[in-house]
């Protein structure tokens, strides 16, 4: 129950409100100076403290100073006479939430009071949330059951520094996290995380990848390269969108797991690896298995301990709490000071599907952060647009292209209009990168490296 104390000496104020918040079911304590109060404070850690600046004896604002000092996350709400208008603003200053002046309205108050509750409902759950972090859970953020789950998930299985870990889930819930946070809580936490995108490297080159090479293995192969996994000795290898590998890559894996061996590609040594893998995939492996596009045998190797991400649909209780958690995230990055998220965009968030997961959310707060311009996000900077599970969908944008483009006759190359629209988005952004970014629905990271692909930074 919300617990709400109230300091004023006046008793028929005192009376007036208990009986307020009495009737919306809040815990009412009422005090009719600080002295008489303090005690109970220090104790009961109230939620909010409605606090009259006129007090007898220690006033007002000297006790809310001594109350920032001593608690510096309480909400307060100041009391005040119309006389004491400036002696408000100075309570700002000084850390209370707001101010109301006598005569009180009640709806007005109650407006407050409901902002006042919220907010430290948010603080409480970005504590827990660092809690979480502090406990090497990293940037998975979420307080539902289903995240409950996964939080056992990987206490149990880091204990293990051998068990083979296999990670589902749709694309964008946070595959990758779960597998850092695996290593970072196991016995191996001191030694390499290796990770590789099997999805995001050719089929001819992934053996390389993985296993290295020796010198003349093949052309252009000039010198001896260790491998992924070779790298990976004595800590993890994750295997991101481990459904896509080809069947070769497939049987050099599964020896691997059974014999803790491999060969680079051209060589006859054998090399032992003590390393834990960690695989994931957004794809039905056992469908695959059954398409025969993946090895039975090695989907029974991998699928030693297994979780289920949830997604983020099936998780509503934290889209509000991973808003906040992003709010955060990006007034730090931008040097932004948005204090709460209006209603309508409240509305907005917990109402779209978040097909993207984990992953669209942050794209959007950043993009919202990134191009407000008040101490509240309005609903006008949520751009919510339908993204698909694919990786690239991220590019996805509104472009006019009868406007802005012409297919030439003789047709354009994909890479072609991706540096057009690349160019043409750090021209809208006067070479800002960040909202070029944040106009192409692109992460800073993956903006990064396509500029680096075409030689544009």
């Amino acid at each position: 129950m919300v617990s709400i104390h109230i300091i004023d000496d006046d008793a028929e104020i005192r009376e007036v409100l208990r009986e307020l918040f009495e009737s919306d079911d809040y815990e009412v304590s009422t005090f009719n100076s600080a002295e008489d109060a303090h005690p109970y404070i220090l104790r009961e850690n109230p939620d909010l403290i409605l606090l009259d600046i006129g007090l007898p004896g220690m006033d007002g604002l000297t006790y809310l100073e001594k109350l920032k000092n001593e608690f510096e996350d309480v909400e307060v709400i100041m009391i005040t006479g119309q006389a004491d208008l400036r002696s408000a603003i100075r309570a700002i200053k000084l850390g209370a939430m707001d101010y109301i002046r006598k005569p009180i309205d009640p709806d007005e108050l109650k407006i407050q009071v409901n902002h006042a509750i919220d907010r430290r409902k948010k603080r409480e759950q970005l504590n827990y949330l660092q809690v979480k972090s502090n406990l090497q859970f990293g940037d998975i953020v979420g307080t539902s059951q289903p995240m409950e789950k996964v939080y056992q998930f990987i206490y149990q299985v880091a204990e293990s520094s051998k068990t083979t870990v296999l990670i589902r889930g749709e694309t964008g819930t946070g595959k990758g996290l779960v597998a850092r946070s695996i290593h970072n809580q196991s016995p191996r936490a001191k030694n390499p995380f290796i990770e590789v995108n099997c999805s995001a490297i050719q089929p001819s080159l992934l053996e390389s990848e993985l296993f290295g090479h020796e010198a003349g293995a093949f052309t252009d192969a000039k010198n001896r390269k260790k491998g992924l996994l070779e790298l990976a000795h004595d800590g993890t290898f994750f295997l991101d969108e481990v459904g896509d590998m080809n069947l070769a890559s497939q049987s050099k894996l599964l020896k691997v797991l059974e014999e803790k061996t491999f060969r680079r590609v051209g060589g006859t040594k054998e090399i032992k690896i003590d390393a834990r893998i960690i695989s994931a995939s957004s794809r039905d492996l056992m469908q695959l298995v059954e398409e025969k596009t993946f090895r039975a045998d090695l989907y029974s190797r991998l699928n030693v301990a297994s979780v289920r991400l949830p997604a983020l649909r099936d998780r509503n209780d934290d889209i509000l709490i991973l808003a906040n958690y992003f709010l955060e995230v990006f007034n730090k990055e931008f040097n932004r000071n948005i204090r709460s998220i209006s209603p309508e965009a409240l509305k907005m968030l917990t109402r779209h599907p978040w097909v993207g997961n984990v992953r669209e959310i942050r794209n959007v707060m950043e993009r919202a952060v990134l191009f407000e311009q008040s101490d509240v996000l309005s609903s006008q900077n949520i751009s919510l647009q339908p993204i698909s599970p694919n990786e690239n969908a991220s590019l996805s944008i509104d472009v006019d292209l009868n406007q802005d483009f012409q297919l030439p006759e003789a047709g354009i190359s994909l890479e072609e209009l991706e540096q057009y629209l690349l160019k043409q988005a750090l021209e809208r952004s006067g070479g800002n990168k960040t909202k070029a970014a944040a106009l192409l629905g692109l992460s800073r990271e993956t903006m990064k490296y396509r500029l680096k692909k075409f030689k544009l930074s």
